[in-house]
């Protein structure tokens, strides 16, 4: 099954990857190290092995997530907490009156005298907090409560009413509320009406922000402020109360004047796959991984013990966008003690999908976990064997496959020369390391990289430019900046005791295609900003303006859709960081997001088709269109 698709992932590594170095980042001696406690101590050897190596630039198949819901299955993941807002309140007349409930200007109150006297009035309470009372005057009951105001009004009405205090033949004296002022509360922030609004007075701030219209999706839902005064006089965190329905904020009473300000949020984290509640979260700063799982209800019962990462470097501690986003996988044991960026992607693999994978380390372009299938298989898709420049810094006599054996310990090696790996079945958990060729001099003359067909390392003749080197990495790609690259110099730097000299790649500044290089240069191809490439079997493939949030299936939609000979359960996603992941079904399309730069490969079905003149006249046309986007993307670029 995997056969038909192998050509499609090593064409995506050469013509849209970025560059590894030849003589990988393992040492042949780390191999050895990690082989040797994979065969002795399982457990210590998989510690190793998260921390030894670069993470994967391949993941394994996602696990299909069953759906046992009655809304939309192939909507994308909630941010949580936000629809608790968006409610119909109606506040009713004969809502209890909260016991600390103060009156104010404009609230109405019904005194009620019986006994000697049978009196009932209805005053309202004027801009100063008074009543008038006939024969007793002005009566100030501005922030007192009603059982404070019944006490002032017996007090002042007994001069009056001289039975209010005889205990023989007494006046009773009552007090109740009539009709309320609605109070004037100021909403300031993310907020879906901002503004001044009329609040119920009974309302706490959970019910005031609901009738305010609720909080946008950039708010905080974790920092929400009351000010009074022109102090914030509280904080409130709403996530206690949301996950787990507690939380003190009930207790808080809103006055006329108060301002509440919803925050931007500072950090949020996705997380999907084997968790019960799959959403994007807030997170404090101070918060990690293993606060993320908890939010999102813990792990179900088929959790993989690994978890995968994307991480997003804040792009003010970014020396470039090369590498913005970097892939780790992290042990759940770790998760407490593990601080997550803004924007990390947190995806908590299923143990099916683990236990259906094999892991290639060592001396390949790219290391990471790949589908149990034959050796060889796994090896071309990894990269470097069918690599003229590559494949002689490999080891390819002898390729070590470790395997468990029946106490579950790594037990079995296997040493299978590549010429002879198309023979080697592989059984899920395999090891597979690939060793470098210890005579190999890995000292190479320049060095292509970036937006260009065939990324790698080339020799050097005189008077070489930078378009020469280009013309060797068999051109630009569709998605190049052809006016942004760089040119990187070997320069040699001498310690401060001038003793030591050492040498540095620094940039050359204002090169030119028609710049020549030196030995040892670097050329790097930048990408064209904010575009996504959609290739394969869809109607218009190319080029499509990158729009944020949007996931695989918008990108295809927005392509044409697919053609009728697609097959859809061989779609794959390859991010700008070189990882590579499976979408075979519709449901992973809608929830894994597309980024910048990200091309997405849409295979055929390989069966022989029959020829349709309609189909290939409009493919013509895509071409055509696709070149002038190009063209077009290329001229905005350049102005």
């Amino acid at each position: 099954m995997y056969k038909k698709y192998i050509i499609l992932f090593i064409t995506l590594s050469f013509a849209y990857g970025q560059t590894l170095p030849m003589g990988g980042s393992v040492t042949n001696s780390e191999l050895d190290l990690l082989k040797d406690q994979l065969k002795t101590d399982t457990t210590i050897a998989v510690e190793e092995e998260l921390t030894a190596f670069e993470d994967a630039d391949l993941d394994g198949d996602i696990k299909e997530i069953s759906i046992t819901t009655t809304e939309d299955p192939f909507s994308r993941l909630d941010y949580f907490g936000y629809t608790y807002f968006l409610r119909d309140i109606n506040f009713f007349d004969n809502v209890p009156t909260p016991i600390n409930f103060k009156l104010g200007s404009g609230d109405k109150i019904v005194l009620s005298l019986w006994g000697e006297r049978n009196i009932q009035e209805t005053f309202t309470i004027n801009r100063e907090g008074s009543i008038y009372y006939e024969k007793v005057g002005f009566i100030n009951l501005a922030n007192k409560t009603l059982e404070e105001a019944e006490e002032i009004l017996t007090s002042r009405l007994a001069s009056t009413y001289a039975t209010l205090k005889d205990k023989d033949n007494p006046t009773q004296l009552s007090l109740s509320l009539g009709k309320i002022k609605s109070i004037n509360v100021y909403f300031t922030g993310h907020v879906s009406s901002p503004g001044i609004h009329l609040i119920h007075p009974f309302s706490d701030i959970f019910s005031s922000i609901v009738q305010a219209g609720g909080i946008t999706e950039n708010g905080s839902l974790r920092s929400v402020e009351i000010v009074r005064n022109g102090q914030v006089v509280h904080t409130i965190d709403f996530y206690n109360f949301l996950i787990s329905g507690k939380g003190d904020f009930s207790n808080i009473r809103l006055l006329d004047g108060d301002v509440i300000h919803v925050p931007t949020i500072l950090s949020r984290s996705e997380i999907m796959g084997s968790v019960y509640n799959p959403a994007f979260y807030e997170l404090l700063p101070n918060e990690t991984l293993g606060d993320l799982i908890r939010y999102s209800g813990g792990l179900t019962p088929n959790a993989s013990s690994l978890i995968n990462l994307d991480i997003i470097e804040p792009a003010e501690t970014r020396i470039s966008d090369d590498n913005a986003v970097s892939g780790k996988i992290v042990n759940i044991k770790d998760a407490p003690n593990f601080k997550l960026n803004n924007g990390t992607t947190v995806y908590v693999e299923f143990i099916q999908d683990v236990a259906t994978r094999v892991r290639v380390m060592g001396q390949v372009k790219s290391p990471g976990y790949y589908p149990a299938t034959n050796l060889k298989e796994v090896l071309d898709i990894a990269g470097g064997f069918n690599d003229p420049l590559f494949r002689p810094s490999i080891r390819d006599d002898e390729i070590i496959v470790l395997r468990k054996d029946n106490s579950q310990f790594y037990g079995l090696e296997f040493k299978v020369p590549y010429s002879e790996s198309a023979e080697f079945n592989l059984i899920p958990d395999d090891k597979i390391f690939v060793y470098e060729d210890a005579n190999y001099n890995n000292t190479f003359t320049i060095r292509v990289e970036g937006e260009v067909n065939k990324s790698g390392t080339y020799a050097y003749s005189k008077n070489m430019t930078v378009l020469d080197a280009i013309n060797l990495a068999e051109g630009f790609t569709d998605v190049a900046n052809v006016e942004a690259f760089t040119v990187l110099k070997e320069t040699a730097v001498t310690s401060l005791d001038g003793l030591e000299e050492t040498t540095t790649q620094e940039p050359v500044q204002a090169a030119t295609l028609d710049y020549q290089i030196d030995e040892n240069s670097v050329i790097v191809v930048d990408r064209i900003q904010n575009v996504v490439i959609v290739s394969g079997n869809v109607y218009t493939p190319g080029l499509v303006t990158y729009n944020k949030g949007d996931t695989i299936n918008d990108y295809i939609n927005r392509s044409g859709g697919f053609l009728k000979n697609t097959l859809k359960s061989d779609i794959y996603i390859k991010r700008v960081n070189g990882k590579i992941t499976r979408a075979q079904t519709r449901i992973k399309r809608s929830l894994i997001r597309v980024r910048p730069g990200d091309t997405i490969a849409i295979p055929a079905d390989p069966s022989p088709q029959d020829f349709d003149a309609t189909q290939f006249t409009s493919d013509i046309v895509n071409i055509l269109t696709n070149l002038a986007t190009i063209i077009f993307i290329i001229d905005n670029n350049s102005d």
